[in-house]
């Protein structure tokens, strides 16, 4: 399986992918604390695998949602690209209108070199980009803009129907030559269970940033709800 190395991603081309993977919170969520553990067999990065050599990762994330719309959270992963590890930060204000909803907000994505999370490390490797993010019953599309780089950004348009789900993305790069689409879909055989195909199509993967035949993916989460 192609692994994309570190020379191949600017700090934006890492920041992006995770976004729209397992970093997003729910466009609307119930005022209180959430806590999540998710156990997968890859790190699927919108259509790319950054798993280690372990392969299997193990994430968690903790959010507080306030009643006006306001959001924090935290989500920390075991795998990232270059045996470096990796936690993410979440500001955000949603909104829901009858079957409309709203999201903006901003990620900060941390990465540690070599797994040494030395304060240095978090400088050198730090990244961000703004969100905005609309919903119309099951379907919705999220853009998100890089903070330091305008022309980089990432267009994410999901749906879901039943145990059913389905996602396209857009990577677009001031470097056309990274950019790229990357399609799945889902299933929920079983309450927690997540089943997943997925494919990417593109410049990137053409000169072998990623890999072109499908990727599954298996993970099991437990959610807690702390009221």
């Amino acid at each position: 399986m192609t692994k994309l190395t570190a020379s191949k991603l600017t700090r934006f081309g890492i920041a992006t992918a995770l976004a729209g993977t397992m970093l997003a919170a729910p466009l609307m969520a119930d005022a209180g604390g959430t806590a999540d553990i998710t156990v997968a067999n890859m790190y699927l990065w919108r259509g790319l695998d950054l798993s280690n050599k372990s392969g299997a990762e193990v994430s968690g994330d903790l959010y507080y949602h306030h009643e006006s719309g306001a959001s924090t959270g935290i989500w920390m992963s075991s795998e990232c690209v270059s045996n470096s590890h990796e936690t993410d930060l979440n500001l955000g204000f949603s909104k829901s209108f009858g079957y409309f909803g709203m999201d903006v907000g901003i990620y900060e994505y941390l990465y540690t070199e070599n797994g040494d999370a030395t304060k240095s490390d978090w400088d050198k490797t730090d990244a961000a980009e703004y969100y905005v993010a609309g919903s119309y019953g099951p379907v919705s599309l999220k853009v998100l803009q890089s903070t330091s780089v305008p022309d980089n950004r990432y267009f994410s348009l999901d749906g879901s129907y039943s145990m059913f789900g389905a996602h396209i993305g857009k990577t677009s790069r001031k470097d056309s030559q990274q950019e790229y689409t990357d399609f799945n879909v889902s299933v929920h055989p079983v309450e927690n269970l997540t089943l997943l195909v997925s494919m990417a199509t593109g410049k990137l993967i053409d000169n072998g940033g990623g890999e072109k035949d499908p990727l599954f993916v298996a993970s099991y989460n437990w959610p807690f709800t702390m009221k």
